[in-house]
């Protein structure tokens, strides 16, 4: 009986590291400003995790990956600063951005008249960013 019970801990334990490898999400955040003066501060976290702050150049790509909670709503959100100009909103909800349509590729571009946002791909051309907010 102890055999059995090891025997499907292990499986178990596979099985989760397995689905988690495969479900992860990533969010990035691309500076698409057209010059770093002034420079884009971000600062960017959940209820679990602090991502720091963080202060990329023109073309940079800040990005995070994780694994979305299946009992509770994963939120992520970020602050940005550009000269006098802030704005903070969630870039990652499990009920909203991102979430909602079962994607696991979230991009953000930050432009000086707003953020523009894209998924499900990789490195997206500029045709499949939408603007969803402007300063």
């Amino acid at each position: 009986m102890k055999t059995v019970f090891s025997i499907l801990l292990v499986l178990s334990c596979l099985f989760l590291q397995q689905r988690n490898a495969i479900s992860k999400t990533h969010v990035h955040v691309v500076d698409g400003l057209a010059s770093n003066n002034p420079p884009l501060k971000l600062h960017c976290a959940s209820g679990d995790n602090e991502l720091g702050w963080h202060y990329p150049k023109p073309g940079d790509d800040f990005n995070f990956s994780f694994t979305p909670s299946e009992v509770v709503t994963t939120i992520f959100f970020c602050h940005f600063w550009w000269g006098a100009k802030d704005s903070a909103f969630e870039v990652y909800n499990t009920d909203g951005n991102c979430g909602k349509d079962n994607s696991q590729i979230c991009y953000w571009l930050v432009k000086e008249d707003g953020f523009y946002f894209a998924h499900d791909h990789e490195s997206p051309p500029a045709s499949a960013y939408v603007k969803k907010s402007g300063w």
